[in-house]
């Protein structure tokens, strides 16, 4: 029995760090591609910020659960089959990740989808994706938050309130 559980736990585990290395992969290689614009900041250049940059306690506080933020764009049109293949494979990853429709917003060309997902030991993850016409612009925020801690931290610092989602809304409710 104990060898069961162990089973099932290492796999569970294999299956959660393959997940997060798709959409790390994903950053990987168009992070290289010259077509791509990246950036990428590291938990140390962002308790820098929060230390150098008068940054208000509740912000540093939530900056220092954040692990890292990578901002990948796009500017292509939006039929040409480099974005439509870009598109197709994040879909992908977003649906075998279990990332979870925290807002959807469309308007005149324009969509922003922000995407949630909290595994094993309060790992946060938010994904944001814009579609405007010609361009396209991922942002992955991960951290070790838990679920309320993130959904509060994103909507007290407007993230959310901009797309109309209160502090006190389940996402379910969205």
């Amino acid at each position: 029995m104990k060898k069961t559980i162990m089973l099932v736990a290492i796999l569970f585990m294999v299956v959660s760090a393959s997940q997060a290395q798709t959409l790390q992969s994903l950053f990987d290689k168009y992070g290289r591609d010259e077509r791509f614009e990246y950036v990428s900041v590291g938990k140390g250049m962002m308790n820098m910020a929060s230390a150098f940059g008068g940054v208000a306690k509740n912000e540093k506080q939530m900056m220092s659960k954040m692990k890292g933020i990578k901002i990948l764009t796009l500017n292509e049109n939006s039929d040409s089959p480099l974005m439509k293949s870009v598109v197709r494979e994040l879909d992908q990853i977003i649906e075998k990740g279990n990332f979870e429709t925290a807002v959807e917003t469309r308007e005149k060309g324009e969509s922003v989808r922000v995407y949630y997902r909290v595994t094993g030991n309060d790992n946060a993850e938010m994904l944001t994706v814009t579609k405007e016409r010609g361009e396209l612009s991922i942002i992955w925020i991960v951290g070790k938050m838990t679920k309320d801690e993130m959904m509060k931290t994103f909507s007290s610092n407007g993230v959310m309130h901009q797309y109309g989602i209160q502090e006190n809304q389940e996402s379910g409710n969205s």
